[in-house]
């Protein structure tokens, strides 16, 4: 479960309690026990790695493109295909995950980029071009020794820990991935510096 699904749950029981205890239908409040929840650290693509993607002879120049501009907007794979750029803004609707819409302004090389894959998107005839930049990423990966846990949403938990590493206000980076608690996005500051 995520940490917005766990939180909606907690509140859902404790209503309910509550409801029950003011009707005299509880004679004591039950102990409930909290559950551990295992904290993994975010899985994200190092810039060794990145570079070593970048420099790969095989891989097309869209592709590197294209995996550059989803670590440096956070977009999670298929909100690039259902958002508008208005201006230097791309503005993403409330239908991806994080169901709050929001806008990301971009810079000039990254309008480039995403004109560039939306023409792809429309004209490359892939019955899912998500899956296929997917698996594009994943086969980069593989081919320069990553770890296997490494996959596409990785580029957007890089994106995280490069703003982290840049002292980025935990807020402003919550509002930018459209996470709709803090809590969701702090665990991108309780990792290892260092690393």
């Amino acid at each position: 479960l995520s940490d917005t699904s766990i939180n909606i749950y907690l509140r859902t029981l404790k209503t309910m309690l509550r409801y029950y205890w003011q009707r005299d239908r509880l004679d004591r409040v039950p102990i409930i026990e909290q559950l551990s929840i295992d904290e993994k650290d975010p899985i994200y693509i190092t810039d060794l790695e990145f570079q070593a993607i970048m420099e790969l002879d095989w891989l097309d120049r869209f592709y590197k493109r294209v995996f550059y501009f989803y670590r440096e907007t956070g977009l999670r794979l298929r909100e690039t295909f259902i958002s508008t750029l208005d201006g230097n803004w791309l503005d993403i609707p409330n239908l991806s995950k994080g169901k709050r819409p929001r806008s990301i302004e971009l810079i000039k090389s990254l309008i480039e980029i995403y004109n560039e894959l939306m023409t792809w998107h429309e004209n490359c005839g892939l019955l899912d071009p998500g899956r296929h930049l997917s698996k594009k990423l994943k086969k980069s990966l593989r081919s320069i020794g990553a770890s296997e846990d490494k996959r596409f949403h990785s580029l957007r938990h890089t994106f995280a820990v490069r703003r982290i590493v840049e002292n980025v206000s935990i807020y402003k980076i919550q509002k930018m991935m459209g996470h709709s608690s803090v809590t969701t996005t702090e665990k991108y500051a309780k990792m290892e510096i260092k690393r």
